[in-house]
Formats: structure tokens, sequence, C-alpha cells
């Protein structure tokens, strides 16, 4: 999925430290309104102010979120380019600009509340959050307690030092992998492909889990881990960032994804999924996926549930 991604001019990998510090920004700051917002720092495919609202669209959404006046996100930035932060603390990426462009529609505000990915659902279940961004695949599980509408393609890829490609998923095999806990990867794809080492007769994975997808760089970085594996725009970036010291593998198991929303709050979901359609019809979706350099895994069909395993 997500092979190509944008990189900022004038970024400079000195270490894994500073690997780390790139992807997460600093460190300041929880939550905030992003919409809109250009400072210098703050970059952004997008300016809400050109992004026309959909009455029709805006009467689906719960009445409690009509009139708080906006969408209260639970985000883990910490994904780059998906969602990470400027040197203020706010949040930005791809992700970031989509649900500011979707609030747009819906005639609300964004307000984002920095969260642990794996804490992140939760306090959606609990209605403390509307929806969450953190890269979530539709999976059968996440429908279970979730509507998740989808506005994308991701897959699993690994990183790893340039002296040590891995061309095939069985390389992993017998290795020490980092991935962030909580994610699709450690909890399916890892424990699957754990499988296909076995019946090759080969080694099982060790995977090393991290609180954040910045720690599970580091930890590759500074040779703790052998490799890493993360959704496809995610490893891209960190890769791109690294100056060539981590190379990446092909994707595999390519599925949907998208933001989470709790199943009983009426139509909500469908206030999402109409918003996005809305701007994939005006050109505002392309615009904003090509600018983060990640327009590879855009989907012409955007839909509710829609994964399948």
């Amino acid at each position: 999925m997500r092979q190509h991604h944008l990189t900022t001019a004038g970024l400079a990998v000195l270490s894994a430290a500073a690997t780390v510090a790139l992807l997460a920004g600093c460190s300041a700051g929880a939550s905030g309104d992003a919409g809109g917002k250009k400072a210098d720092d703050h970059r952004t495919a997008i300016d809400v102010a050109d992004i026309a609202k959909d009455d029709a669209a805006a009467k689906l959404l719960p009445e409690s979120v009509q009139k708080a006046g906006k969408l209260v996100v639970g985000v883990d930035p910490t994904y780059a380019p998906n969602e990470f932060k400027d040197k203020a603390g706010q949040p930005i990426g791809w992700e970031i600009d989509l649900i500011d462009a979707v609030a747009a529609k819906l005639g609300v505000k964004t307000d984002y509340r920095t969260a642990k990915f794996d804490n992140i659902v939760p306090s959606i279940l609990g209605e403390k959050y509307d929806l969450g961004l953190g890269g979530y695949y539709d999976t059968k599980k996440r429908q279970e307690t979730l509507d998740m509408v989808d506005f994308f393609q991701a897959g699993n890829q690994f990183a790893s030092p340039k002296d040590a490609p891995i061309t095939d998923e069985l390389d992993v095999c017998g290795l020490k992998v980092a991935a962030q806990n909580g994610g699709s990867a450690p909890l399916v794809y890892l424990p699957e492909l754990d499988k296909k080492c076995t019946a090759a007769g080969k080694k099982t994975i060790t995977v090393l889990g991290y609180d954040t997808q910045d720690d599970a760089t580091a930890a590759v970085s500074l040779g703790r881990a052998d490799a890493m594996v993360a959704d496809s725009p995610v490893i891209g970036y960190a890769a791109k960032l690294s100056k060539g010291k981590l190379v990446t593998s092909p994707i595999y198991d390519s599925t949907l994804s998208g933001t989470p929303i709790k199943k009983d709050r009426g139509q909500f979901a469908d206030a999402v999924l109409q918003a996005l359609q809305g701007l994939q019809k005006d050109g505002t979706y392309t615009d904003i996926l090509t600018y983060w350099g990640v327009e590879n895994g855009a989907i012409d069909t955007m839909q509710i549930n829609g994964g399948t395993e």
C-alpha cells in the first residue's frame, strides 16, 4: 500500500534519537483544534474555510455532537505520516487533514485528544471520544463493537537495516521484530506469520512490543530489534527519514482502513461516510493524499465495515 510519502525539506537524521524526534515532533500539547491552522510548522494540505458544509450529512450527526459543535478525536500522534506532531505539539498528518475536512463538511470543529493507540478504542466505546485515528485496519473483530468507516487501503510492511533487507515474509522467521502494542500486526499478522514459519521448519518470531511507533523505530535503529512491522505508510515514512539506514520490504496483506465509531450512535457513521464521499467527489480527498504522498492507498468506494477478515 502506501509506498510513497511526503518528506520535509531540511530534515536531517543525525541519529536514532533524531529519527524518533522527527517521527513524533515535540512532546508538548495534548489536544486542540487543528482545523485550518497554517503556522510555519503546521503543514497541511487544506484550508477548512474553503470546504462547503453538507447540511444533509450534518443532520445525521448525533444530537450531542451537533450541540457540542465538535468531533472529539482520540489520536496517537506517533504514527507519521498518518498523524504526528508539529513543533507546537499540534497533530498533523494526512489522517488529521482528512478528519479536519470531514468536520468542516459536517459544520463542526475537531478536538484532538492525545492517547496511546490501545487506549483509543476503549475510550470510543465509553463515548469519551467520538472517533479515533491511528491507522486502524477494518477487521471483523473490530466490527463487533465498532462501525469502521473506510477511507484507505493499507498493508503490513517491514523495515530493517539496509545490510539485512527483508525480501520475503519468511525472512523474519527467528528474528526479533518490533511492533506497536494494540495494533493488528502483533495481534493478528505476526501470529499468522509465525504459523508459516513453523510450517516451513523455521524458528518462530520474537515480538518486541512498544507503546509507540517511535519506540519501535528506535529499537531497530539501535539494534535492539532486527526489524519492525507496521502499516505501509508509516514504514515507508520512517525509512525515508532514516536517510538510507532502514530499507523496506514488499507490502503484505493489503486491507481497508479508516476510523472507528461506536456502533450504537445512530447515523453517526453514515454522517462521516457522506462527508467523506463529498470530499472524494470535490477532489479534496485526492488533494490531501497527494500532498502527503500516500495517494497509492486511495480507494474508489468508501464504505462502512467493508473489511472481510
